[in-house]
């Protein structure tokens, strides 16, 4: 993605923040700047990638497929004698947005419809690792929603309206979607320790080419997810 791009969107996150009266924390609007005269007091919050993060997962049309991301809290995976051992985020999604296929080695998250529109999460169980971690197009998917539990068929889906959630836990694959006509989303994800570098498993694998840098960042981004 473009630079120009990227801060676009978060503008766009940030205004769709404040339509749906869900709250960001003042780190949300520091600038790169700020950020670099913070350097000596956040290097918590670097090591552990709070902030911003955008990504069209090279489709090339993030309209369609990709999402702004902002992590408020997380934990350290690597040292978790540090005490916080969960994370939170807001994830930003455009009416008919989706994010694509993936599951999680380790993290278990529940996803939260935090306000906007209708939230469709499709399930699908992973095979073994001596399968490649291959798509199970057969078995039904067992999940819970807000504690009930709910039978979804391969490749099936859940709606989730605002307020209510659906536990995903590692190994299911899941993708997400904006209803489209339903309008635009909050997302809330709250689950354990985040490692976006490492404990995401696409399919189809998905490589993100470095960002264009084709003006100033205005905004800083977390690097949680590699471009």
């Amino acid at each position: 993605m473009k630079r120009s791009e990227i801060d676009k969107q978060i503008d766009w996150a940030i205004e769709a923040c404040k339509e749906n009266h869900c709250a960001l924390p003042d780190f949300a609007f520091w600038t790169p700047e700020e950020w670099k005269a913070k350097e000596a007091e956040t290097g918590y919050m670097r090591k552990v990638a709070m902030g911003w993060d955008v990504t069209d997962y090279n489709s090339g049309d993030f309209d369609k497929i990709g999402a702004v991301l902002f992590t408020y809290r997380n934990g350290d995976l690597q040292h978790p004698e540090d005490g916080k051992v969960y994370c939170e985020k807001y994830i930003a999604m455009k009416d008919g947005q989706m994010l694509p296929r993936h599951f999680h080695y380790f993290k278990t998250e529940d996803i939260i419809n935090r306000a906007g529109g209708v939230l469709r999460v499709y399930c699908w169980n992973s095979k073994s690792k001596e399968e490649n971690y291959a798509v199970d197009e057969v078995s039904d998917v067992h999940v819970k929603c807000d504690g009930i539990d709910v039978t979804v068929r391969a490749g099936g889906y859940v709606d989730i309206t605002p307020g209510n959630s659906i536990t995903l836990t590692p190994g299911m694959y899941h993708s997400f979607e904006a209803v489209a006509g339903k309008g635009n989303l909050i997302v809330g994800e709250v689950s354990r320790v985040n490692d976006d570098a490492n404990d995401n498993h696409f399919n189809p694998e998905v490589n993100l080419p470095p960002i264009e840098e084709d003006q100033p960042a205005r905004h800083q981004l977390c690097g949680g997810y590699v471009q």
